[in-house]
C-alpha cells in the first residue's frame, strides 16, 4: 500500500509541475466542457436534445484532445523522448509488471478522490442548498471541477503511465542501457 501511495503522490507532484508549465493549455481545453457543462446543468431543460448531445460529444472530444496533447508532451520529455510508441510501451509493462501492488492501488486512491471530490461536494448539494439553488450551484460546481479536478485527475493518471514507464525503461525493458 505504501508503495502504491507513494506512486500516487509521485504522480500528482508531476501532474502539479506539468500543469504549472502548461497552464494554458490545460486550462483552455478544460474550458470547453466548463462551458458545456454550465450551460447544461443550468439550462439543460431549455434547450433542444440535439444540442445537450452536440454538446456532449463536444465535451468528450476536448477531453480527448487534451489526453492526446499531454502524451504528445509527454513523449519529448528528456525521459521519454528517444523511445519509439512501441519501447514506451514494453516499458510500460516493464514498469506495471515491477509494479503491480502500486499500479492497482492506484485505482483504489482514484475511487477515493471521487468520493472526495465528486460524491460528497454533490451530496452536500443536494441536501445544504435549497431547491430554487441547486441548478445554479451545482452548475457553478461542475464549472470549477472542470478546469481542476478532472483536468488534475487527466494529468494524474498520464504521470502515474510517465513514471512507470521511466521505472521500465531504468529496468532495461527497451533492450539498452539505461541512461535515465
Amino acid at each position: 500500500m505504501r508503495a502504491g501511495l507513494t506512486l500516487s503522490v509521485a504522480a500528482a507532484r508531476w501532474a502539479t509541475h506539468f500543469y504549472a508549465r502548461h497552464f494554458w493549455l490545460v486550462f483552455g481545453l478544460s474550458m470547453i466542457p466548463t462551458a458545456q457543462r454550465f450551460v447544461a446543468v443550468r439550462y439543460g431543460d431549455q434547450l433542444p436534445a440535439a444540442v445537450d448531445i452536440g454538446g456532449e460529444i463536444v465535451t468528450g472530444l476536448s477531453r480527448l484532445l487534451l489526453v492526446y496533447v499531454v502524451l504528445r508532451l509527454v513523449s519529448r520529455e528528456p525521459d521519454l523522448s528517444g523511445l519509439t510508441p512501441g519501447q514506451r510501451w514494453r516499458c510500460l509493462t516493464a514498469g506495471i509488471d515491477a509494479r503491480v501492488r502500486a499500479f492497482w492501488t492506484q485505482f483504489l486512491v482514484l475511487a477515493v478522490a471521487f468520493v472526495l471530490l465528486d460524491v460528497l461536494p454533490n451530496t452536500a448539494v443536494a441536501v445544504l442548498v435549497p431547491d430554487g439553488r441547486q441548478e445554479l450551484v451545482t452548475s457553478v460546481l461542475v464549472s470549477v471541477k472542470n478546469p481542476t479536478v478532472i483536468a488534475f485527475t487527466i494529468l494524474w493518471m498520464v504521470g502515474i503511465g510517465r513514471i512507470l514507464i521511466v521505472d521500465g525503461r531504468r529496468a532495461g525493458a527497451v533492450g539498452e542501457p539505461a541512461t535515465v
